[in-house]
């Protein structure tokens, strides 16, 4: 069976070695030194017991137990007082920050791990049944009326594959934010560029500083800013207003509490359809500038064919037109009475020039050579 994990926090150390030395045996033990480490300890990690000396410098137990129940990570961690003071006043102290039992110095080692395993045993119970709440609740929700929130997730989602601009994108969004009660602004980024909006179309100026504060600044995929709520999923950002991450309970009914948090997965489901159907049209848009370049490709290796073949008749042509005019002087040679040295110096200049003439003209072999490798590089 898994050691209960606890965490042991007094600003004296001899009485934090003797807190170990006694339970150790029994439980995880962390040590902590002050009541701002017993606070920074228990948001790094879960704990199933928190023991706070009462009188310490700085923070005392009871302002230390105050922070700990106000954070929502660590607001469930049963805390058990130690301290030096016995009177009812101290011990109804400790109950109204919460604490789940107190310990009087100097303690006994039996009581302190009785009230421990207590303790553990009932915030096991607890997370227990909170977690058969929060089943059921899911359960509720994945059966809610059409028209209710989920209804509206889904009807957004229908929408989204009929949406071939990130415009349609942001008009289906901000259509099913604005029947959920809220408003925002939403930065979308892909192969058909870069879009900001908000519900009443393009972003404003102060709207897209924050959007650009958002996309520059790391952290978690949803995070809080202020009373709203970001979501960044890199090629898809949003801002929500007037959803915060952490509603407090004196500003909020629990409905309202839960109504929020139910608003927060909605919108995050909204996002992650919003990321598959940008992804899809990314595909497409790429697929069609593949369609198109391969169109330019197999047109240009048309044209080099076509330039190749009349190179070819060309060089043909001419070299029929040399040998034709070679022949026709010398038929001529019988007429002209020229000599025999003449005819065959004349004969002999002709023959050079012709021969010079389509030497010139083979060169131009050396563009059919570099117009077929072009060729066979667009064909590959």
């Amino acid at each position: 069976m898994t050691q209960a994990r606890v965490l042991l926090t007094d600003d004296d150390d001899m009485t934090l070695e003797m807190l170990e030395a006694a339970l150790q045996d029994r439980y995880q033990i962390t040590l902590a030194h002050s009541g701002r480490e017993a606070i920074d300890k228990a948001r790094q990690a879960p704990f199933d017991l928190i023991v706070l000396d009462v009188d310490m410098p700085e923070m005392d137990g009871y302002e230390a137990c105050t922070t700990l129940k106000a954070a929502s990570e660590t607001a469930n961690v049963p805390v058990l007082f130690l301290s030096a003071r016995v009177n009812i006043d101290e011990r109804l102290r400790g109950y109204r920050v919460g604490g789940t039992d107190y310990l009087t110095k100097p303690f006994d080692v039996a009581e302190l791990r009785t009230k421990i395993d207590l303790a553990v045993e009932q915030h096991a119970r607890n997370q227990q049944l909170s977690n058969q709440v929060e089943e059921a609740m899911n359960m509720a929700l994945a059966t809610a009326d059409m028209y209710g929130e989920v209804g509206v997730v889904l009807e957004m989602q229908r929408q989204l594959a009929n949406c071939f601009t990130y415009a349609d994108i942001a008009n289906a969004f901000f259509t099913a934010l604005d029947k959920m009660g809220f408003e925002g602004c939403l930065r979308l980024h892909g192969r058909q560029g870069t879009a900001s909006r908000s519900g009443q179309g393009e972003c404003s100026a102060l709207g897209n500083s924050i959007l650009d504060h958002l996309e520059s600044s790391k952290g978690p995929t949803i995070q809080p800013v202020g009373d709203n709520t970001s979501f960044n999923y890199g090629n898809v950002l949003m801002l929500v207003r007037n959803l915060p991450m952490s509603p407090q309970p004196e500003q909020y009914s629990q409905d309202e509490i839960d109504r929020l948090a139910r608003v927060r997965d909605n919108v995050a489901l909204m996002a992650e359809g919003i990321v598959g159907r940008m992804r899809a049209l990314d595909v497409e848009t790429e697929k069609s500038h593949l369609e198109h370049s391969k169109k330019a490709v197999d047109m240009t290796r048309e044209a080099l064919l076509d330039i190749s073949a009349q190179q070819h008749a060309n060089r043909m042509k001419v070299t029929q037109v040399f040998q034709q005019m070679n022949s026709e002087v010398e038929q001529l040679f019988i007429h002209l009475g020229l000599s025999e040295t003449q005819e065959e110096l004349l004969s002999n200049t002709l023959r050079r020039h012709i021969t010079e003439a389509i030497g010139v003209f083979e060169q131009s072999s050396l563009i059919d050579t570099h117009l077929n490798n072009l060729i066979s590089r667009l064909r590959a």
